[in-house]
């Protein structure tokens, strides 16, 4: 398990998706505090306003970083190095469980990368142009930036067990990319067309959709021109069952599916 660990990270350090993927967190950052700065300034009431408003753009996350784990999952059945892998021993559960946690791997250092590089370059603007840095909301921006990092790594988690699921399920590249796409666009649809919905179940399905919760815990999520927040216990405690059941309920569907699939390419 360690040398197939191993050899998956140096995989995933020359990966051109993986690298992309930096690049596009890198600029985004960049462009991010630019557009704020010319429309708002650097106005900030606590150093740790960044990380809040670094939350806000959460969505983006799901956009791109989902394609890598489509892609990641489908690779070794794409270029038919999972046969190899499986046959020096590698069991098939360790194959795609490493995998998964290499991913999650990955998503905790996109995150660092995103929240940190924006945080840092709109402190740097702040002191550069001059701009007041107040204290009285540390506390507050602290509590609501340590909890939409750690509810977007559950969430991202839940992602890209579904489309990891999908990968083996498919293990081909394209077209396991088209089924990304409909996962991805298909959770936005229940998001924004259902939620109006006339019938009460399908309303209850946009509501414990997963870009739903994304949405809300962001700041994203309007109804009746009203912005719609988690608040309270039961909110917070549905916002983390439902990705948690998502990543139980995928895991053992796709490690079952590999454990009964002939690995012939």
């Amino acid at each position: 398990m360690r040398n197939f660990l191993q050899a998956e990270i140096y995989y995933l350090r020359k990966d051109l998706a993986f690298k992309s993927i930096n690049a596009v967190f890198v600029l985004g950052s960049i462009l991010l505090v630019v557009i704020i700065g010319n429309h708002g300034g650097y106005e900030l009431s606590s150093p740790m306003q960044p990380l809040k408003l670094a939350g806000s753009f959460s969505l983006f996350l799901y956009l791109v970083i989902p394609m890598h784990a489509c892609f990641f999952s489908t690779e070794g059945f794409e270029y038919g190095s999972v046969q190899n892998i499986i046959a020096s021993g590698q069991s098939r559960p360790g194959y795609y469980m490493g995998k998964y946690m290499l991913e999650l791997l990955a998503i905790f250092w996109w995150l660092l990368q995103f929240f940190g590089l924006f945080s840092i370059l709109y402190l740097a603007a702040a002191l550069v142009t001059g701009s007041p840095i107040g204290m009285e909301s540390l506390r507050d921006d602290s509590i609501q930036a340590a909890r939409t990092f750690g509810l977007n790594i559950l969430y991202l988690a839940a992602y890209c067990a579904v489309i990891m699921m999908l990968g083996v399920l498919i293990r081909k590249a394209a077209s396991a990319v088209v089924a990304t796409f409909f996962f991805i666009f298909g959770n936005l649809l229940l998001t924004g067309y259902l939620k109006d919905s006339s019938s009460a179940f399908l309303k209850w399905v946009s509501d414990h959709s997963l870009m739903t919760q994304i949405m809300k815990f962001s700041g994203m999520y309007v109804a009746d021109s009203e912005q719609i927040l988690l608040s309270g216990a039961g909110d917070y405690i549905q916002a983390v069952l439902i990705p948690v059941i998502v990543i139980l309920v995928c895991l053992p569907v796709a490690l079952i599916s590999l454990e009964k699939q002939d690995i012939h390419i």
